[in-house]
């Protein structure tokens, strides 16, 4: 069995930790785990670990992240100072060597090359946890440890040839998708099945239960990410279904393929029906438009108005806090459409300029559409002037039969979805005190009473 290590955790500690984690961006690993509240250290609060996908726990307590960080993965190695009597040097690396053996997770200290190997095929690790000491406690247990990783693992990613290569390219290019906080949701999908196809084009080197389980893997991460995406929900809901229909039966890999190149007919013209449906239902010559956000669909509306040679004014919010209608005003802008980026909280400014809203969505259900932070305050100060509200959605992101109804007298109790999670927030305020907290959402849920039509494709 060859080794595929898929990510590299650790809880962000200085020293044993932090090499771990160096380690897996040098060698390109996706990284992880989770660190105390504060992202808490012995030299103090390191926001750097945002930058390697760690998240912080809800106290300060070492013990809660390092619980989580043995769950988390597949197995926990430890590199550490070792006393007289044989024991583990560190209250906080002798933790977590009984926290793993305690729940029967593997756990290995100090191994060898040749020891880490058969450890890591023994027992299938993909997500490895890399604990123990601090540097205050094992000066240069850093260096070690980065270098013991990157010497030995990379060896197993020589070895691996082409399996290896195709895995971690399909890893990565997921891994961007997955932080891609910028694109609309029917974008991303669009990524998520490129990525796909091009992997399965070039896994003949994978067995049929390898490709299932990079599948499982890889696709659950940015569709868990970005949990409030409803068509990238139904998406991996239907791959799941797909890949456990064809799992063990001849010519895996071609009917899988086969499947997404099914689903891409069917839904490759859907923003341009939706946007035909639009320029039938709505006058926009001669009209000030209000956007928000940044969505494909909206983008396409733009294309084919456009190529008529009807160039209505557009008045773009800027959508904070990742402020991707900058890039909706850019793309609007280079098709030649006079653009004017207001603030979120303007809008009302502008309420003598508006003819009407245009706002795409995440998913709708019951009484409600999901979007982005933002759109309840633009419905509202559409209904405030009387000003119309179109949404434009495909049917996949609609939760439910008959959801699309306005009024419809059936509750908002579709909305399954995971709650949200509390997103970077450097990106409100890049201060920290103890006395304020920050709440940082994407997604809000707008009452569809306020909406003056729904345009689909269909």
């Amino acid at each position: 069995m060859d080794i595929l290590i898929k990510k590299i955790i650790s809880g962000g500690q200085t020293g044993a930790d932090r090499g771990g984690l160096d380690a897996a961006k040098e060698l390109g690993i996706p990284t992880g785990g989770h660190a105390p509240k504060y992202f808490k250290t012995e030299a103090g609060s390191d926001e750097s670990l945002r930058d390697y996908g760690l998240i912080e726990t809800e106290s300060e307590n070492y013990e809660e992240r390092t619980i989580l960080n043995v769950t988390n993965s597949d197995g926990t190695v430890i590199f550490c100072n070792i006393d007289e009597n044989g024991l583990i040097i560190g209250e906080g690396t002798m933790f977590t060597f009984y926290t793993a053996e305690g729940m029967f997770r593997p756990v290995i200290v100090n191994p060898d090359e040749k020891n880490f190997h058969a450890w890591l095929k023994e027992n299938n690790i993909h997500t490895l946890n890399v604990a123990g000491n601090r540097e205050s406690i094992s000066p240069g247990i850093y260096s070690n440890t980065r270098n013991f990783l990157v010497k030995s693992l990379s060896k197993t990613m020589k070895s691996r040839g082409k399996k290896l290569y195709e895995v971690f390219l399909f890893s990565k290019e997921v891994e961007r998708i997955k932080n891609d906080n910028y694109s609309g949701s029917a974008a991303l999908l669009d990524s998520l099945i490129s990525a796909l196809e091009t992997f399965l084009e070039n896994s003949d080197n994978l067995s049929p239960e390898d490709i299932a389980r990079e599948i499982e893997i890889n696709i659950s991460g940015p569709v868990n990410k970005h949990s409030q995406l409803v068509v990238l929900r139904n998406f991996f809901d239907e791959l799941e279904s797909a890949v456990k229909k064809y799992s063990g039966g001849a010519e895996f890999r071609k009917k899988l393929k086969n499947y997404l190149a099914v689903y891409t007919r069917k839904w490759n013209k859907v923003n341009d029906k939706i946007a035909a449906n639009a320029m039938k239902a709505i006058e926009f010559r001669n009209k000030t438009v209000l956007l928000h956000s940044n969505s494909s669909t909206i983008h396409k509306v733009f294309e084919k108005l456009a190529a008529k040679n009807i160039f209505v004014n557009v008045i773009q919010c800027e959508s904070r806090p990742v402020y991707e209608g900058r890039r909706q005003a850019k793309k609007l802008a280079a098709l030649g459409f006079p653009v004017t980026l207001i603030a979120d909280s303007s809008v009302m400014n502008c309420k003598d300029k508006i003819d009407f809203a245009l706002l795409g969505t995440d998913g709708i259900s019951g009484n409600y559409f999901l979007n982005k932070i933002g759109s309840y305050f633009i419905a509202l100060g559409m209904k405030e002037i009387k000003k119309p509200l179109y949404l434009l959605t495909d049917t996949r992101k609609i939760i439910g039969s008959g959801a699309v109804k306005k009024n419809s007298k059936q509750s908002d109790n579709g909305f399954k979805l995971p709650p949200e999670q509390q997103h970077n927030h450097t990106e409100i305020w890049n201060e920290k005190n103890e006395n304020i907290k920050i709440e940082n959402l994407y997604f809000e849920k707008v009452p569809l009473k306020l909406v003056t039509k729904i345009i689909t494709e269909k």
